[in-house]
């Protein structure tokens, strides 16, 4: 058992590819051992910007022979009158057998000619072959500039007049196995057992005769070679200085994971940017610091921005290091001082006249068309959420709410629409609560993130997320199983958390039909019948899809035709709930309802005849029935659907009382629908609730 080393020092790897890159390097050389049956204990991949290296433990020095036995075609199909058929004649072609040794065929294995075997009381014709084992060392002579070609980057170049391919000009390879070198070249540079260190702090090569001692021996040279602990030192790094000033850094998962593939031996230390740019907002100052930079900015504990910054060497501190850090970031930060102070200038209402050069849909015209559709829905949305009292600023944030995405700031940052736009509703003297709307309009996200914080956030939220589902359905640019570029699966799942998180009734199907409404006639691609009904069932499939509950639960909800999300929301609630308290009883209720439903499903409506009930169990079916009607109508107009669903539950005993004492389906035609109309008003009732066919399997 041997250890196999493979090291790639290259020019420096771009950070997006660098680790992508270590994983396919590490899946080619695994593959490789495996498909020529290496055996090895474990394998190891290592990255920085300037190498890519595989550590395989305890390869073994040969792989085993092997004796392989092929299959051919039936004797019979294989052989005619004495002589081969095609069949016959290309399976022994095809392992280079002479076609004469078919006359003398048997039962006797041998690794000379074709023998007879016998599997499931049929003969086939057998080949067997001895494949001998491949030496290690050999394997990788062989196939080491393959292997090297092979790993997966997002684009490779060619350098000098090498027709090889590469992410960058490779420099050096080391291979090693064991302490002998894999002797081979790979574009152009033979292999060898010499290792550098740091470019700057360690460039020279030194020799390693012990693949173990790989790790070790760079990190002497001031290399952590491995990912993982090159980011725990950044991690640690980060922390003490988080400590050492009490602030926080932000992004900071982020930037580690970024910066770790820009540097071999992290130093972590801190540089300060002239405080006048703190003027600016700070979204704008913490994207260039990020995005650009890659330094770590630092909040105070109440998330201000402090002038404070980290920066991530690949030495040792110097003043040097930290005044170019410093001069490119003021570079930076004048930049965007400059462009937001044009745009505060320039006021929303320019950026609103500029909208109309701004495409939405070529279909529905541009953003400025869209603002004017959501000014015309804004009317029934602010009645159906109950929100007249902030009608002024909702129809405010409407007018200004897409302002900031002819601005300069979200030009050149993308990522800060609805941010600049809060900013740039506060210069122009608007009020908090426009403000912050504005700002948080695109909010939820993601299924996790929080909704819009004021009503007149959440009102302009659904608005937005609404218009653009719909405009999607209207032109025909639907999402298709894994494909939904414009993001409508997550806008629907935002508009439910919106609608349930703030315990709002609504009718959906209304919404749906009022944005539909407000499209352009002539714009219309979809040739769907009925649009609200196509748009309602997405958002239905978004509901079951993402709400933690039962999902027959669900299914049994909505299946009664609900119009109201957060009313489907507190049912199933309720429901979940019951069923979890009381396994036993809704199990016994489901497996009367199965009962009932097998009964009445083919059934006409017919209407009850109190006269026609003679026998007690009916009688008193019905007593309760009446008795508990009215209270349940109470329940569910005040929506306590956990009471509703218990007191719904109390009539599973008048109802097994009644399968086990009544026969439904008896020869009187009148008293048989009059039991079929008693169970039709059980089956109603529960139906406000729940479809209990759903659930019955």
């Amino acid at each position: 058992m041997k250890d196999l080393l493979i090291e790639i020092l290259v020019e420096e790897i771009p950070a997006d590819f660098a680790y992508p890159a270590s994983l396919s390097f590490k899946k080619i050389v695994e593959n490789i051992l495996k498909s020529n049956g290496v055996n090895f204990s474990c394998i190891n991949s290592y990255t920085t910007p300037r190498r890519l290296a595989v550590l395989a433990e305890n390869a073994e020095e040969k792989s085993k022979d092997e004796i392989i036995e092929f299959r051919g075609p039936l004797f019979e199909s294989a052989v005619k009158d004495g002589v081969l058929t095609k069949a016959g004649e290309g399976f022994l072609k095809s392992h280079n057998i002479n076609a004469d040794s078919i006359k003398n065929i048997d039962e006797n294995e041998s690794f000379d000619k074709p023998y007879l075997k016998e599997v499931k009381g049929r003969k086939y014709i057998f080949v067997k072959k001895e494949k001998k084992g491949i030496e290690t060392k050999k394997l990788f002579e062989e196939k080491l500039e393959n292997i090297i070609s092979s790993i997966d980057f997002k684009k490779k170049m060619r350098w000098g007049d090498k027709d090889f391919a590469f992410v960058r000009p490779i420099r050096n390879v080391l291979a090693l196995f064991g302490d002998e070198i894999i002797k081979t070249a790979v574009a152009g540079i033979e292999t060898n057992n010499k290792l550098t260190g740091h470019r700057l702090l360690s460039p020279e090569f030194t020799e390693i005769n012990n693949p173990k001692d790989y790790e070790k021996i760079l990190l002497e040279k001031h290399v952590i070679v491995s990912r993982e602990k090159r980011l725990e030192n950044i991690i640690n790094q980060l922390e003490n200085i988080e400590k050492e000033y009490g602030f926080e850094s932000v992004s900071k998962k982020k930037v580690s994971e970024i910066v770790a593939d820009l540097v071999e031996e992290p130093h972590l230390f801190t540089a300060e940017f002239d405080s006048k740019f703190l003027e600016v907002p700070k979204e704008v100052l913490i994207s260039e610091m990020i995005e650009h930079q890659k330094y770590f900015p630092l909040c105070k504990k109440d998330g201000s921005l402090t002038n404070l910054f980290v920066i991530t060497a690949n030495q040792p501190k110097t003043t040097q290091i930290t005044a170019g850090n410093i001069r490119v970031l003021t570079a930076r930060l004048s930049d965007g001082r400059f462009l937001y102070q044009e745009d505060i200038k320039k006021g929303m209402d320019e950026m609103n006249e500029r909208l109309e050069m701004l495409m939405f849909r070529k279909e529905l015209g541009s953003v400025s068309d869209k603002v004017k559709r959501l000014e015309k829905n804004s009317e029934l949305l602010i009645n159906l959420l109950g929100y007249g009292k902030d009608k002024e600023n909702i129809l405010k944030a409407v007018k200004y709410m897409k302002s900031d995405l002819v601005s300069n700031m979200v030009y050149n940052f993308p990522e800060l629409q609805g941010i600049m736009g809060g900013y740039f509703a506060k210069s122009m003297n608007l009020n908090d609560d426009i403000s912050l709307a504005i700002n948080e309009q695109y909010k939820p996200l993601f299924a996790s993130d929080e909704i819009p914080s004021n009503d007149t956030g959440k009102t302009i939220a659904i608005l937005d997320k609404m218009d653009n589902i719909t405009a999607g359905f209207y032109v025909g640019d639907i999402p298709t199983g894994s494909q939904d570029p414009n993001a409508l699966r997550r806008q629907a799942l935002g508009i439910i958390n919106i609608l349930i998180k703030s315990k709002k009734h609504i009718n959906l199907k209304k919404l749906i039909e009022d944005s539909l409404n407000s499209m352009p006639k002539d714009a219309r691609n979809n040739k769907s019948e009925d649009l609200v009904k196509d748009i309602f069932e997405f958002f239905k499939s978004r509901f079951e899809n993402d709400i933690d509950f039962a999902k027959d639960s669900i299914t049994g909800v909505l299946s009664t035709g609900i119009d109201d999300i957060y009313d489907a929301y507190l049912k199933i609630e309720a429901i979940d709930a019951f069923r979890n308290k009381n396994g036993e009883l809704f199990s016994n209720l489901l497996a009367v309802f199965k009962r009932l439903k097998n009964i009445i499903k083919s059934s006409k409506d017919a209407n009850l005849d109190e006269s026609l009930l003679k026998e007690e169990a009916e009688k008193s079916l019905y007593n309760i029935y009446k008795e508990k009607l009215s209270e349940v109508n109470k329940l569910m107009e005040n929506k306590e659907y956990e009471k509703t669903f218990a007191l719904l539950a109390s009539l599973y005993e008048p109802l097994d009382k009644f399968f086990k004492d009544i026969m439904v389906n008896v020869e009187d035609e009148k008293i048989k629908n009059n039991r079929i109309a008693l169970l039709s008003l059980a089956d109603k009732i529960f139906k406000n609730m729940l479809d209990f066919s759903s659930l019955i399997k």
